[in-house]
């Protein structure tokens, strides 16, 4: 057994607001005065002194004159009991001042692979000249892993577009809503500068998928109208899009945010996808780390770093400093 440990059900058969009142006592050397000090009537510290008598088998103050004086087992616990007040009072309502630069960490993010691109650039040169002792640590998870990866500790934060069924101890900032683009080359497929989805649908398409999976709130918006989309190659990687479209007659559907993987790409062309349909993008993170430090420090480095790369998005400056549910 630890040499440090100690026997839990006995301390919790004690009330440590007795060390409080005992503590004034020694102060006041005057029931009322110490009951006056603890917002207490007079009996209730005297019920206080008596049970701290018993407790310790020891009378602690007895009268002299008109206030109390200490008996030598009092005088003994005095500054062992203030010690122990102090430090109780500092642990439970002092803050330490947050040193990024001093930090020695693992932050565990989770993100689509487009997002990854778009953001960790500038993310990781931030962290490496503000909290260099800071280790990001990436992980693509499925839609129905994440909010499982928070709650088992495996993952410190999500960025998500996927609707959560989030509980009661998930935490969500909502940062922007996403519309959607087309992205084709002009040389393997042409298409009229503006299109409908019936000319869209009629397109063979690629699309970017983790699960393997191709239904979504793109889907939906064909299906609305009557369309159904060609689908022939599914990618695991958003990363590999635009090397597809540019070697092959393919249209590829994809998140706004991320034009910018294409449009420095020659002969890709970038266009807006007719009708409305768009994704919310969101931090989620477990309630547990609302408050801690290092968390909410990344917290507000992810958001200023999104707010600078994707300061376009509806709602981005807006709705980043109102949490929904944190």
């Amino acid at each position: 057994m630890n040499e440090f440990d100690f026997n839990h059900d006995a301390l919790r058969r004690i009330d440590l607001n007795l060390l409080v009142a005992f503590d004034v006592l020694m102060q006041e050397r005057h029931v009322s005065r110490a009951a006056a000090r603890l917002y207490l009537g007079q009996p209730a510290m005297s019920h206080a002194l008596a049970r701290l008598r018993q407790l310790l088998d020891d009378p602690l103050f007895v009268r002299s004159g008109n206030q109390m004086e200490p008996t030598a087992r009092a005088r003994e616990l005095a500054p062992r009991v203030r010690a122990w007040l102090e430090q109780a009072h500092h642990f439970l309502f002092s803050e330490a001042a947050f040193d990024a630069a001093a930090v020695e960490a693992t932050f565990r993010l989770a993100a689509p692979d487009g997002m990854e691109a778009l953001l960790y650039p500038a993310l990781i040169a931030t962290l490496r000249q503000d909290a260099p002792g800071v280790r990001l640590r990436s992980q693509l998870l499925e839609t129905d892993q994440q909010l499982g990866a928070l709650d088992n500790d495996e993952v410190d934060l999500l960025i998500t577009a996927a609707p959560l069924a989030r509980r009661d101890w998930h935490s969500q900032l909502v940062l922007f809503e996403s519309g959607f683009i087309t992205v084709h080359s002009r040389r393997q497929l042409h298409l009229p500068e503006t299109t409908t989805l019936a000319e869209l649908a009629a397109c063979d398409q690629v699309v970017s998928s983790y699960r393997g999976t191709a239904a979504g709130v793109v889907d939906h918006l064909f299906a609305a109208h009557g369309l159904e989309r060609r689908i022939v190659v599914l990618s695991a990687s958003l990363m590999a899009i635009s090397h597809i479209v540019g070697r092959a007659p393919l249209l590829s559907i994809q998140p706004a945010i991320y034009g910018g993987l294409f449009s420095d790409t020659p002969d890709l062309v970038c266009a807006p996808l007719p009708g409305e349909t768009q994704i919310t993008v969101s931090l989620v993170w477990h309630r547990r780390n609302d408050r801690h430090p290092l968390h909410r420090y990344l917290r507000d480095t992810v958001i200023a770093e999104m707010r600078r790369q994707f300061a376009g998005m509806q709602g981005v400056a807006r709705r980043a400093a109102n949490p929904d549910g944190a």
